[in-house]
């Protein structure tokens, strides 16, 4: 390649990135320029140009096209490659970005990273070389604060590289790099990170503030993606939140047991803006995730979840960071995961458990009736109280903290009626808003995970519960029964527009009615143990309700000739509670 060649290229690149041709001569499109560039991937005889580019061009969209080449290449013709030029290339890729790399901008710097991990992978067990590159990138961290950052950016990679299988390569290879990687490098790495988290909030490191704010979003990132490595190959569903048990090898118990390690990460939170906070946060739920054997003894398992609980109940007092939602949402999930982690016995016996479960009731009271812009949260929530009574019969009363049950069983009380009250109180809001609030109702994801976790709550007290739905659902029928009176054959829509709109709010709140009491008819177990006396009769006292509702619903369309029909989410709802009850109640053979 000569320098005409180069400018050729940078011209096609400016064209495929940009739209704007710089060629004087003729006129390309955008596909025509990405059909030619692709030829440098066509063949392994193209790695001398792409580094002709690296090494000459002043383009930053060249210097991305080949460093994507170079990787493309590397990938696909990897065993063309001897060990020593496999070395070369990775060499050649360090050096340019230790030399460039904070001149670079961030997506060629992160392609040529993605390169050199690449290459690392693939390499791990051709040569040491390859496995030492946690040592060259701690050259990196050493250097001046650009270079920092690009080596913490660099470990971010490697990281993800390590985990995530290549395509084109098989599971058992991906698996033998995988464990040797975390046998012999993940631990440092996840001490460099914590190391440079530690340097930011001691000002051991001199930095301006947004390289600060970067050091700290890396340094984060890289202690969570440390903590989610798939330890033991169980190739976790990245598409879900929901954390299981971290797999912590042994040899980072010391880490994960020292209080300093939890205090650096509560006070990253503390004082510091998303996106770093929540990360804090998300990494702390991880550490509270780790397996129980990582821990010697029962009681250096307890010392470790009563600072935890100690931290959670600081937040909770002085609602930490809490108005920003990002935080918002993983400081619910940590909340969520902490019971299922930790067994109720456990919880009970830790310092200041019914102050912190007082604390918890109040946040989510509160999330609930603030639940627009806590949707998405709720059912972590909802999930910590389901899991605290479900573990209630396992426990014994004298246990931990004095009336510990007598405390669940008001605070749960509370949960509910609280959630009832805002569903309902909900409808309104939404109708009101005209647009601007989005109804849960339709959030069919939200609605069904909150569903799900209703029943094992509400039938802790399910008597009290039962009176409080009773309590909202025979006003609201009276008050629909006289509307349908007036509307007769009539459709609502065709309605005056105050009476309209009184009829939608009356089926909005049925529907959440309608929804809750199928949700915990659905509840019902035939071959639970811990069913209490009188349970099917308050079912049916909830079900007679509904089912007077759909008998009114369905009287009133047979008499208008299909024109007086409900809204809906409500026939929605009436069929979320047939399915329920047809399952428990009309086949309960296949229970057996």
């Amino acid at each position: 390649m000569d320098d005409a060649q180069l400018a050729q290229v940078e011209s096609l690149c400016e064209t495929l990135y940009t739209g704007v041709s710089t060629a004087t001569s003729e006129t390309i499109s955008r596909e025509e320029a990405q059909s030619r560039l692709l030829s440098l991937q066509s063949s392994a005889s193209f790695i001398p140009q792409c580094q002709y580019i690296l090494d000459r061009s002043k383009s930053q969209y060249a210097l991305l096209v080949a460093s994507n080449s170079l990787t493309e290449l590397i990938t696909t013709h990897w065993n063309n490659f001897t060990i020593a030029q496999r070395i070369d290339i990775r060499n050649y890729v360090l050096g340019y970005l230790a030399n460039n790399g904070p001149n670079l901008q961030d997506f060629v710097t992160l392609s040529l990273i993605k390169l050199v991990c690449r290459i690392t992978k693939l390499g791990w067990f051709d040569d040491t070389t390859h496995r030492e590159l946690t040592e060259d990138v701690t050259k990196f961290l050493q250097a001046t604060i650009d270079h920092c950052i690009l080596g913490l950016k660099i470990l971010n990679q490697l990281v993800d590289e390590l985990n995530i299988p290549t395509s084109g390569r098989t599971l058992t290879q991906h698996r033998k790099t995988s464990v040797s990687f975390r046998d012999l490098c993940l631990f440092k790495i996840f001490q460099l990170g914590l190391t440079t988290l530690k340097q930011l909030q001691t000002r051991q490191i001199t930095a301006n503030h947004q390289q600060e704010v970067i050091l700290g979003e890396q340094a984060l990132a890289l202690t969570v993606r440390c903590l989610n490595f798939d330890f033991i190959g169980t190739n976790p569903d990245e598409s879900t939140e929901d954390v299981g048990t971290i797999q912590a090898p042994t040899n980072w118990k010391s880490v994960i047991q020292d209080p300093g390690t939890t205090d650096l990460l509560l006070d990253f939170y503390a004082n510091t803006e998303p996106p770093r906070s929540n990360k804090a946060m998300e990494a702390m739920i991880l550490i509270c995730s780790v397996r129980r054997s990582l821990f010697p003894s029962d009681k250096d398992r307890e010392i470790f979840l009563g600072r935890v609980m100690s931290g959670i109940r600081e937040l909770l007092k002085n609602q930490t960071g809490l108005q920003h939602q990002d935080n918002y949402h993983q400081f619910c999930r940590l909340l969520g995961r902490l019971k299922a982690n930790y067994q109720l016995s456990e919880l009970v016996k830790t310092e200041g458990y019914l102050e912190w479960l007082e604390l918890a009731s109040s946040f989510t009271t509160q999330s609930i009736r603030n639940w627009q812009y806590s949707t998405n949260s709720i059912h972590y929530l909802l999930a910590l109280w389901g899991r605290l009574v479900a573990a209630v019969p396992y426990v014994r009363p004298d246990t931990g903290a004095k009336g510990h049950v007598q405390a669940l069983e008001t605070h749960v009380l509370n949960v509910v009626e609280c959630y009832i009250e805002s569903m309902l109180g909900s409808v309104e809001t939404v109708l009101r808003s005209e647009g601007a609030l989005e109804d849960p109702l339709e959030d069919d994801g939200s609605l069904m995970e909150q569903m799900d976790r209703l029943p094992t709550i509400c039938r802790f007290q399910y008597r009290s519960v039962t009176n409080i739905i009773i309590a909202k659902f025979d006003p609201l029928m009276d008050k629909y029964r006289e509307l349908m009176g007036h509307l007769m054959t009539s459709s609502t829509e065709n309605a005056p527009q105050n009476v309209a709109q009184q009829a939608a709010i009356l089926e909005g709140q049925l529907a959440w009615l309608t929804y809750i009491v199928g949700a915990i008819v659905g509840g019902h177990s035939w071959s639970s143990t811990r069913i209490g006396d009188g349970e099917e009769t308050l079912d049916a006292s909830l079900s007679k309700r509904v089912l007077q509702l759909a008998q009114g619903i369905d009287y009133r369309l047979t008499n208008s000739n299909g024109v007086g029909k409900a809204d809906p989410k409500l026939e929605v709802a009436l069929l979320y509670y047939f399915q329920n009850f047809r399952r428990v109640y009309m086949f309960m053979w296949e229970q057996a």
